[in-house]
């Protein structure tokens, strides 16, 4: 559905193409590669020896199985499935009027039924996952100061005398009794939806997707601390543990929040092995994602801010994915796409 604002949509799309040209021609950004013809973004591999891609002419070694997570679904219910998700509603991190509340998930959730877009309706082909470890405090680790993690477990007590601390002034972020153990849960969803894709895809060429539908959301969350209702880098956290884990060394992250994915940006703004890519509209919270912020040091050119002008619809962002997006992607050649809403 197509935003309605002030601007006409040819004064909309003629601001985005000149986006587009500027990023085409911006020094880093050169998409002269050979199109994937009729695949689709790769979600991603396996094999006890090499993994492949059909699109990607890429592959990497990987050694995993579900037998070493007995938490995981059933390799026939993987390999059935066209879609595995996992929900994590967090429904003690509450803060009642607050935009970033527990009816979110809950609401999403119901309007899945109504589309009949779940298990019930849909049989095999979409698999929830039920039972999935929380992240551990060395996966938060991977991307957050231990010293951060540590806090925030601590100020559990105070926000158990209190009902409800503040952890971070811009969103506020808001923090309950349940905030750290729930955030765990938030991210160990993720790491599952890693794990069982890589599973899947172990001999198969076009493997699930998965669909983590949880929260405390994560792209604001900096390596030192909370930001913007976001209290860990779920995105980011499952980005380490597809290298750390499964050997999937080049990874790419795609953020098309409204918002800049700050704190996906910075974890990863001076490594070359993980592209972080944003689409958000120009001017918006926090104020970061210029073009020009590229990544740094050996990351310089894996990161890859797109500020759209406000009123971009659906046309605009087909246009990006078509012209900036994708010609990225081929040319990083990843073993793995995670997708990120915020």
């Amino acid at each position: 559905m197509e935003v309605q604002t002030p601007f006409s949509a040819g004064t909309v799309m003629f601001l985005v193409r000149n986006h587009v040209l500027k990023w085409k021609n911006h020094n880093r950004f050169t998409p002269n590669t050979t199109p994937w013809g009729h695949g689709r973004f790769c979600k991603r591999l396996i094999s006890g020896k090499k993994c492949f891609s059909k699109n990607i002419k890429t592959s990497v070694a990987c050694s995993y199985s579900t037998e070493k997570d007995d938490t995981l679904p059933s390799i026939k219910q993987l390999t059935d499935a066209r879609v595995i998700y996992a929900v994590a509603p967090a429904l003690g991190h509450n803060k009642e009027s607050h935009p970033e509340s527990s009816a979110r998930v809950p609401a999403i959730v119901t309007a899945l039924e109504k589309m009949e877009l779940t298990s019930k309706f849909r049989g095999s082909d979409i698999l929830e996952l039920q039972n999935f470890k929380l992240a551990s405090v060395d996966d938060i680790a991977s991307v957050h100061e231990k010293a951060y993690v540590s806090g925030l477990e601590k100020a559990m007590d105070r926000a158990s005398e209190q009902g409800l601390i503040v952890i971070e002034g811009s969103g506020p972020t808001y923090a309950t009794p349940t905030t750290f153990n729930e955030s765990l849960v938030a991210a160990g969803a993720g790491l599952a939806l890693v794990d069982s894709v890589v599973a899947a895809s172990k001999n198969q060429v076009d493997p699930p997707m998965g669909f983590a539908l949880i929260r405390p959301p994560g792209h604001h969350a900096i390596p030192k601390g909370p930001m913007g209702f976001c209290v860990f880098g779920n995105v980011a956290v499952a980005a380490r543990h597809a290298q750390r884990i499964h050997g999937l060394k080049r990874v790419f992250i795609i953020d098309f929040d409204v918002h800049h994915g700050n704190g996906t940006n910075d974890a990863f703004f001076d490594d070359p092995d993980i592209f972080f890519l944003s689409t958000h509209q120009d001017g918006s919270y926090p104020g970061t994602g210029k073009i020009d912020e590229i990544g740094h040091g050996a990351g310089e050119g894996t990161t890859l801010n797109l500020p759209l002008p406000g009123g971009s619809g659906d046309t605009a962002m087909r246009t990006v994915f078509d012209e900036v997006i994708v010609p990225c992607a081929q040319r990083f050649e990843p073993d793995i796409i995670l997708v990120s809403a915020g």
